[in-house]
């Protein structure tokens, strides 16, 4: 491996620190070190994908170190280019996740959580938690109003996104007050649409 070295953000108890690292360091320290994550551009990456994945001057790598003291763990599916890898994860881990990396969603049981509201959610070893890493890159983002337990939000999503929330969410997505299948969002002109919605399916007959 090259012994160039890159800006590294690693998470510790006291607060980021940025150290330089060469690619064997990162790698190194990720392999030796338990439920230890890294993200590349916020997208969060295996030790397989580190050791050829393109790095240069310009590219965000932080390290999250996992957290170790008896606390609950959860299974937690994270979604990647190569399928859903099982990761061992706390809550807390999940909160700095989600606080670190804002292009990544966390679903419980098919309901997306943000960092504020995980905190206050119950999780049981019942749940179902999937992490997905939001799609960066420059693709066009449109403006999509999200209604959940929490109540109403707004975020600039890009049409990939838009499906794959319809998709791993099962929610429901209405375009200018017209309901959209996951499947047929990639066909869906929404540069035109004055409105886009995402919210939960209703359940219980209302």
């Amino acid at each position: 491996m090259s012994d160039k070295k890159f800006t590294v953000h690693v998470a510790r108890e006291g607060g980021h620190e940025q150290e330089l690292m060469t690619r064997e360091n990162i790698v190194e320290m990720v392999s030796t070190n338990e439920n230890t994550w890294v993200f590349i551009d916020s997208q969060m990456v295996s030790v397989e994908e580190l050791e050829s994945i393109e790095l240069n001057d310009s590219t965000e790598i932080r390290i999250n170190p996992g957290m170790v003291g008896g606390a609950e763990t959860f299974t937690v599916f994270v979604a990647s280019e190569k399928g859903d890898q099982a990761m061992t994860m706390t809550k807390q881990e999940l909160t700095t996740v989600l606080t670190n990396t804002e292009s990544n969603w966390l679903f419980v049981d098919g309901q997306m959580v943000d960092a504020a509201t995980i905190e206050n959610t119950e999780l049981n070893q019942d749940n179902v938690l999937r992490l997905v890493p939001s799609i960066v890159g420059g693709s066009e983002t449109f403006t999509v109003q999200i209604t959940d337990a929490t109540g109403h939000s707004v975020c600039e999503m890009t049409k990939q996104e838009i499906a794959s929330s319809a998709e791993e969410g099962n929610n429901w997505v209405f375009v200018d007050g017209q309901m959209v299948a996951s499947s047929a969002i990639a066909e869906t002109d929404l540069a035109q649409a004055a409105e886009i919605r995402i919210t939960r399916p209703l359940v219980g007959g209302f």
